[in-house]
């Protein structure tokens, strides 16, 4: 196996000045780094990443904390993370929270204990008392996607989940339906807020009424949308159409109407936020209002290399992308 014995050697230089060419450690001359970079391509050496990482108090390793990498939602993210990572001499280390703040907490100290250059995450909550708490176990530069954290001062890529949530209950309202229930979020996170957000303002615009018991819980959860969704369809004066704040809960409430024998558009409609890559084969095929997520998650990546290399403080900003209304077989008018 080669070594930097090796490569000074063979570019003429003393061991340290090597080492300092790799590493960039002390100033060394372009004439030198081109000869120590051309002599580490020819013998194949392979700088030690660990103690480089202990020398330079960093590594060449991301962190990416999702809430679960079996949705095939946050897959999408991992993977265009992954690629951009690579692409740029990083490797990606990448975690699921499971929604859960110990285990996220667990998972940044594990982060902070691995030097990482940087972190992207979804946070388990968006309220200022986690926000502190973040603040206080977060040390390197961070960019926060498709959600925000009250007080902490990272930049953020996020959807813009109103026009989301308003997308979805105006094309239900234009279909004709006038009791739409919705499977809400989980508390103290603000995705699921904006798009309730999205739902009200639908519905004031169209000087319509709200029932609370429409609300039913959701939590993003594809067990507890499909439990909430069939006690609601087991009670007197269902309603004609479901909204569900994700793709998961987009599952259960499909599951639920199917469990009870009702077809879908003909006695009931569903609409989802967050598209599925095989929509085609579901049947019906649902409407959606898709997030453009691979376009979301390479934007956070490139903020974060772009801070990590120019070393400067994050700017706060909150970057919208907008969703698009995918309209399939799910949703039709409400039954006479």
């Amino acid at each position: 196996m080669a070594t930097i014995k090796d490569v000074a050697r063979l570019a003429g230089v003393a061991i340290s000045t090597a080492s300092a060419a790799i590493n960039r450690s002390a100033p060394v001359s372009e004439d030198v780094i081109a000869k120590v970079e051309a002599a580490v391509r020819e013998i194949g050496y392979v700088p030690h990443g660990g103690a480089r990482s202990l020398r330079m108090g960093q590594s060449r390793l991301i962190g990416l904390i999702l809430p679960d990498i079996t949705n095939p939602h946050f897959a999408k993210v991992a993977k265009v993370v992954e690629s951009a990572c690579l692409e740029a001499g990083y490797m990606d280390a990448v975690y699921s929270t499971s929604e859960d703040y110990d285990r996220e907490r667990q998972i940044l100290e594990m982060m902070r204990m691995q030097r990482v250059a940087g972190l992207i995450i979804i946070p388990t909550r968006s309220d200022a008392e986690h926000g502190a708490r973040l603040a206080e176990q977060i040390h390197v530069p961070t960019v926060l996607l498709d959600s925000f954290v009250t007080g902490l001062p990272y930049d953020v890529v996020k959807l813009d989940n109103v026009t989301a949530g308003r997308l979805a209950t105006d094309h239900l309202i234009g279909l004709g339906h006038r009791r739409i229930a919705v499977t809400t979020g989980r508390p103290n996170i603000v995705t699921g807020e904006d798009r309730m957000r999205g739902y009200f303002a639908a519905h004031a615009a169209h000087g319509l009424a709200v029932e609370q018991r429409l609300l039913i819980d959701g939590r993003f959860d594809q067990a507890t949308a499909h439990e909430s969704t069939l006690r609601l369809l087991g009670e007197p004066d269902p309603p004609t159409a479901i909204f569900a704040l994700s793709n998961m809960m987009t599952l259960g409430v499909l599951n639920a109407v199917q469990q009870v024998g009702l077809k879908v558009p003909a006695d009931i409609s569903v609409v989802g936020i967050d598209d599925f890559d095989f929509a085609n084969i579901m049947n019906p095929p649902p409407t959606v209002v898709a997030a453009p997520v691979e376009q979301m998650a390479q934007r956070a990546i490139d903020r974060l290399l772009a801070e990590i290399r120019s070393k400067s403080a994050p700017s706060g900003e909150v970057e919208l992308f907008e969703p698009r209304l995918i309209v399939r077989a799910s949703s039709g008018p409400p039954a006479r």
